[in-house]
Formats: C-alpha cells, structure tokens, sequence
C-alpha cells in the first residue's frame, strides 16, 4: 500500500511537472495574434503573420506603422536589441556582470558612447521632424512590449529586467555597426610590428596594396581639374613616422590580439565581408534590372536581420531591419532595391604620442590632454570607474598610442537619416543624396530599380590625407604634417552609374582610382570572390534570377585552384611515399571545388597553413624570440593581408620569406612547400585517421550558430542552431569563412547573413533567406526553421502581394487607438 502510494505521488508530481512545462512553454511563445490598444496609434493597424513570420504591417500613417514594427520587432528579437545598443555603449556588464568588464572599458575607451551623447543632442534638436516621429514611434513600440509583453527567458535566467529604449540606444547600436566595420585594430598592430623589426625586404614583400588585385571599375568619376582643386588641400610633402627608439617599449602587436580576445568574448556579431551585384536589362532574359546581394557577418543566434513589410499611404517597402534600427539597411520596394558590403576603406589611424603626464607634445608646443570619466555598472558587483585619455587624435588605447577613428572625428552622424532616405526615395537622384550623407562606416551601396537603372557607389566620408603617408602603420603623433586637413567631398568617391560593362558589383574588393587618386584600405584581393563575379556576369547576356542565384552559391575558388597547382609544381614527380602520394592524388587536376564529401580542400588548407609557416615563422622567431613568436605569428595569419600575400608568395620563387634564416643554407620554395606537406599530411592523420577517403571536408567544415549563451552547460546547446557539416570555401562566392591556425580545424565563424535575388519582372517573386529563422525567441516555431532551407543553398519568398500574403498567413494582430471600441 505504501509503495502503491508513493507511486501515485511521483505520478502526480510528474504530471504537475509535466503541466508547468507546457504552460511555460505555452506562456514564453511569441503572442502572434495580439490585440493592442494604444493611444499612440490614430488608427487601427494590422499585422499580418506570413508562413515565415515576417510582418506585414498595414497602417494609416507612417508613425502608426513604425510603432507597430518597434512592437513586433521587440517581441522577436528584444534580447539581440538590448546586447546591441549595450555594446555601442559599454554597459554590456550591467547585463552580464564582471565577465564583460574589459569589453565595456575598451569599447567606452574607443568614443561610441560619447559620440551618441552629442549626436542625440544634435538629432533631437535639429534632425528632420518626419524622421524623428517616425523614430519615436518605433521606439514607443519598443518599449510597449517591455512595458506589458512575455519579458524573454534569456532575462529571467539572468534575474534581470529589460531597460525601456531611447534615441540614445539607436545611435549607440549604430556605433557598434560601425566598430565592427573597423578591422584595421586587428590588422595594422602587427603591421607596425613587422615593419619596424623585419628587413624591410620582407615587409616590401606583402600585398599591402592593390598591385594584382581585381578592382572595381569607376564611371562618371569628377575630372582631373576638379580634383586638382582639391589637392590644393594637401600638403606636398608629410613625414613617415619614424621608427621608435626602443622597439620593445613600442610594440603596439598585442593589442591585435586583445582586440581578437575581446571581440571574440563579447556576444555581439560582427560585419565581416559581403558579395553584391546587379545586373542590367540589357544582360537578363527577362529584360529588367536583376539585384542579388549576401552581407556576410559572424554567424550568431538569432539571425542579424529582421524582415518586415511595411504599408501605408506614404510608404510601402520590404525592409531587412538591424537589431533596434528603425530603418532597414537593405531592402526593396516595387520600384526599387538596395543593399551593401563593407567598402574596407581605411577609416581608423593610430598615432605615437610623445606623453609627459597630462601633456602630450604636438608641433613643438604641449597640449593637455582630454580626460573624461566614465563609470560602467556591473551586475552583482560595484560600479568601476576609470578615465580616458585622448589627444586631438583620439582616445589613448594605449599609454602613448591614440587612435584617430572617422566615426567619432567627423562632426555628424546622419545614418539613420540616409538608412530612412533608402526606402523613401522615389528616384535614383533621390537615393543618391540619401547615400551621400553617410558617413562612417564604409560601405558600398548596391542599387538597381525598376526603369533600368543600377548603381555602385562608395559611400563613406574620407578625410584629406597628406600625399605618401603610409595609414597601415603607426603616425607619428607629434607631427603636424601627418595630421588630415579636411573632407573629400562625396561627388569623388568611386562610384558606377549604368556602366557600358551592363553591370555593377563589390566583393570587398578595392576600387578603382578616381581621377588617378586611391583610397587606401584593407580590401580582400579579389580574385576569388571580385574574378568570379566579373567572369561571370560577362559570360552572357540572358541571366535568370535562379541563375544568379546559383553564382551565390557558388563554392569554386579559382585562386585556391592556381594556388595549388603552383604548390604541386614544386613537389618533385616519384618523391613521395606511398600514403602521401595517394593524398596528393586528390590534389591533381583539383578544380577548386568544395563540396562536403570532397578532400582536396581538406589537404589544401592544411597544406597552405603549413607553407605560410614555413616560409615566414623563422623570420617572426629571429626577430622577436621563441617565446612571444607564436602569437606574433597568429596575429599575422589572422590577416587579410596574409592570405592576399600568399599568391604573390608562390608565383615568386626568389621571395626572401623562402629562405629560413635560422639556417646556413639557402632555402626555397620546393624544401618549405616539401616540408608543409608531409607536415600537413601528418596533421591529418592525427586529427582525421589513416585511410585519407574518410578526410571528408565536411568533418572540419561545420557552422554553429551560437546564442550568447552558448557556454551555459545543456541549456547553451539547445539554444544553439547546429552544428551543419557545410561545403563551399573560406573565399568563394559562397563564403563561409574560417581562420587557419595551429588547430585542425575548419570551424566557421562567418557567411552570408542573408540572400537576397530580386527579378524587378516579377517584385512579387522575389526571394530570400535567413541563416536561423525570423524569431529569436527558442519557444518559436520560427527560431530555427529556416536553417534546413540555408545551409542546403534554397530560398524562399519576400511576400508583397496581399493575396498571396493571406493565402500564406498564420496569424493576424492588431494595435487599436485607446478609444477605439
């Protein structure tokens, strides 16, 4: 009897149990049918849920739908908003508490949260009224859901409440786009490093230009004459800097790695390529404008983007919406189409000071220095407070290094208002004075539109550079002449406007002069991705939407391909053992495929890691030692100019990085290329197996699309979406990226944010799909449910027809006015 009771007991336990579960569940889902009153609307609006859960929003008024999509895009992705403004703020530790410290002293130490403090002001005050209501409303919808919406569960695990929003919030989330847009923090420290303690031999060696680069072509540039008025801005001659007097004191390397160390502990993704092309009527079979583009950006959970249709009698648009944006950054109407990639261009110098306490020497006069205090809040801790230090250049990241940045040195920031002018504009005119106000970050503008047009430009303000000075290494700070003097006004940024090639593209890639001047930056050299899409679109003159979107998925790497037959040139026919040579097999005749069953592109990466080493560590290790070597080393390979040097390495048998100068002999190309591969042979076998038909690419190649809670045990592995055993390479059309290190391992961290194919034929048909799912709620049915669709390459429709939005409908809400019975 008593065992019989005991067992009901643990019966009805169990049932209560099971109970609380579905009603916690049942309660933390996404409410897709709310009903809404507020007297923040002046007349009802509707929201239509489509079979992906994007809403579409149909209002009276522009204002009242904004405030309708700052609800719903809150109710779906209130977490990500949150982790976004906090990160352009640095007060990611009164969220997450002590953990987040460093990022939050680093990222207010770079200006972000300054900068908003004046450029709210600035708004608020002067911005125009129509993109401030509009701002607002989306705001008020925001914090309606805080207000009385389910608070997420990432919150109640943290025991933390949601903070309401604010045009602060906005401008900060922006500063943080564009922080992750600046990758020369990771790249220009170990620059400064080789440059002042390598043979100058070695450094003269690297692709830090764009020598043998595929650039992008430039139409409609200004004349010479114009741009000889400009010049008059620029002084004749600047001084280099000039090399530091104790080269230890004056390492600046490191900071590449914490820059590393903390970006990859801060639970906010970053931009970190993109592809975009369009192409004319005159080159598609259906006679209009074709647009496709992919941002790429660290993979994460929930997705970047947002998507959602806006209707209203002023407006109408598909927007692909940031976390807390108001305004979508790529997206299309029936008229129109935009999007962007990174336009790389060197937005960020850092200058040696010359520092005597609270003085800093400039120009042969002392100057104070700024200093602020800032106080970070932190979560079960006590507030720190610590100072920044700046010159007239910028913050001081180090204790003599200031960093001089275009977001935080141009006096305005109009982001939003462009972002706002790229879905309101009615013409091409239009969206080009819309594009002319950005100003940092860097990006190019993809357009293309329903009468024919299509467009590339540049969109970034760049300062006046004084002529020869070299911006990939430290300045130096105390003189003048290395200082900028002004603006180049937008009219000479690169730019092509219905080019006679009948086409337009970027792949990160640099371009063109304008006018015999370019703009210095870390661009990707584009043979792989910028080759490939220019072979391509020239190829023919009859392209589909589905042909344009199979050159997205594209996993071919021509310069991987080139790059392998010059390595196989150096290995010497009937040398090999036998289980190397049938390795080597796969190699042969390689045509630059990755698929995921394919193990070419599994040796070729570990072979290409271990010739980089080969060739180039020894100088690393004389030059700083055995001990700090290897991290000098990593930091150098983490580059975009490491991987873009490595081409120019092979095709150059008489490179001084062959020869190992620990050594009396004279080292080449076919002893390093010889010895990276039995190494990587080796490395294989270790990580892999023996029997080399199972070093599948995919065993290596996997995506994870991590939640910021990825490292809580159990929990962060049922928030995460993956991993995916994936093909396509680390620098093709189809990019998802990886970094080679010490480690087998072939892990992603980044790729298409999205897709996007736009046939202006059919608007209705256009197509395009998100990495996870719209929501970042886990309890959604939408968190994950796109994933199968992205990673096997298909997609899915941007709905904006009505008719086939309610043949397509999974739920209807609606926002009411308070009085409206």
């Amino acid at each position: 009897m008593r065992m019989k009771k005991t067992g009901i007991a643990l019966g009805l336990l169990l049932v209560l149990l099971f109970s609380y579960a579905v009603f916690f569940v049942q309660s933390h889902k996404p409410d897709y049918d709310f009903q809404l009153q507020s007297d923040a609307v002046s007349a009802p609006v509707e929201v239509v849920f489509d079979d992906m859960a994007v809403p579409h929003i149909y209002a009276e008024t522009e204002s009242d739908a904004m405030y309708g999509l700052g609800y719903v895009h809150a109710s779906e992705r209130l977490w990500q908003m949150d982790l976004l403004r906090r990160a352009g703020g640095g007060e990611l530790s009164a969220l997450l508490g002590e953990d987040m410290i460093s990022n939050d002293r680093y990222l207010r130490t770079l200006g972000m949260r300054k900068a908003a403090d004046r450029v709210t002001e600035e708004f608020l005050a002067n911005g125009p009224v129509r993109i401030q209501e509009a701002m607002a409303a989306y705001i008020a919808g925001i914090n309606r859901f805080i207000e009385e919406g389910q608070t997420p569960l990432e919150y109640e695990l943290l025991g933390q409440n949601p903070e309401p929003f604010n045009t602060h919030d906005v401008y900060c989330a922006t500063g943080f786009m564009s922080y992750s847009f600046a990758i020369h923090l990771k790249f220009e420290p170990i620059l400064d490093w080789m440059k002042w303690n390598l043979d100058p031999k070695y450094f003269n060696d690297l692709a830090t230009g764009v020598e043998g680069f595929t650039t992008i072509p430039v139409t409609g540039s200004p004349a010479d004459a114009q741009w000889d008025s400009l010049m008059t801005l620029i002084p004749i001659t600047a001084s280099e800097a000039a090399q530091p007097s104790n080269a230890s004191e004056s390492d600046i390397s490191g900071l590449a790695t914490r820059v590393h160390e903390l970006d990859a502990l801060r639970p906010v993704p970053q931009w970190l390529g993109s592809n975009g092309w369009v192409i004319g009527k005159d080159k598609t079979a259906s006679g209009k404008v074709l647009f496709c583009n992919d941002a790429h950006m660290a993979y994460a959970q929930p997705s970047v983007w947002y998507e959602a249709h806006i209707v209203c009698p002023e407006i109408e648009y598909y927007g692909n919406h940031l976390a807390g944006l108001p305004f979508p950054a790529m997206g299309h109407t029936r008229q129109h189409a935009w999007g962007i990639t990174m336009f790389e261009n060197d937005d960020i110098d850092l200058y040696r000071e010359t520092i005597d306490g609270d003085q800093y020497l400039h120009g042969g006069e002392w100057r104070d220095i700024d200093i602020r205090t800032e106080t970070i809040e932190v979560a079960g801790g006590d507030p720190v407070t610590f100072d920044v230090r700046s010159t007239h250049h910028g913050p001081l990241i180090e204790d003599s290094l200031s960093m001089w940045w275009a977001f935080t040195q141009y006096p305005e920031n109009r982001i939003h208002e462009a972002f706002f002018g790229f879905s309101r504009a009615t013409g091409m005119d239009d969206f080009e004075a819309a594009a002319s106000i950005m100003h940092a970050p860097g990006i190019n503008l993809m357009y293309g539109d329903s009468t024919g047009n299509i467009a590339w430009w540049a969109c970034a303000k760049m300062p006046v550079r004084p002529e020869g000075l070299n911006t990939k290494v430290t300045l130096d700070g105390t003189d003048p002449a290395n200082d900028y003097t002004g603006w180049i006004p937008f009219r000479f940024n690169p730019k092509s406007v219905n080019p006679e090639s009948g086409y337009v593209y970027s792949a990160n890639n640099a371009p063109d002069s304008v006018a015999g001047q370019h703009y210095p930056g870390h661009y990707y050299s584009g043979n792989t991705r910028g080759i490939g899409i220019v072979v391509a679109l020239s190829s023919k003159d009859d392209w589909t939407l589905a042909e344009a979107q199979a050159l997205q998925l594209d996993h071919h790497s021509p310069v991987y391909r080139k790059n392998c037959a010059m390595m196989l040139d150096h290995i010497a026919a009937g040398t090999l053992d036998e289980d190397v040579e049938a390795a080597v097999t796969y190699l042969r005749n390689w045509d630059g495929a990755h698929l995921g069953g394919d193990i070419a592109p599994t040796f070729y990466y570990r072979w290409m890691y271990r010739a980089i080493e080969g060739a180039m560590y020894d100088e690393f290790e004389q030059a700083a030692g055995a001990e700090t070597a290897p991290n000098k080393f990593e930091s150098w390979h983490r580059t975009i100019i490491s991987e873009n040097t490595f081409p120019q390495l092979l095709a150059n048998a008489n490179s001084p990085w062959w020869d190992d100068v620990r050594t009396d002999l004279k080292e080449g190309p076919a002893l390093v290329l010889g010895i990276a591969l039995l190494k990587a042979h080796e490395d294989l076998e270790t990580a892999l197996g023996p029997n080399v038909e199972t070093w599948r690419y995919d065993r290596l190649h996997t995506a994870t699309h991590q939640h910021a809670m990825t490292d809580v045990p159990v929990l962060g592995d049922w928030l995460n979406v993956g991993p995916f055993g994936l093909p396509a390479a680390k620098d093709a059309l189809c990019k998802y990226e990886f970094k080679l290190k010490k480690a087998v391992d072939y892990t992603i961290f980044s790729g298409p944010s999205k897709r996007i194919g736009i046939d202006f034929a059919d608007v209705d048909g256009a197509e395009s799909i998100l990495p996870t799912g719209q929501s970042g709620n886990p309890f959604s049915a939408f968190y994950d449910n796109q994933a199968p669709l992205y990673h096997a390459g298909e997609f899915r429709k941007m709905r904006m027809d009505r008719t086939d939005i309610q043949t397509h409908t999974t739920a209807v809400a609606s926002i009411r006015p308070q009085t409206d019975r």
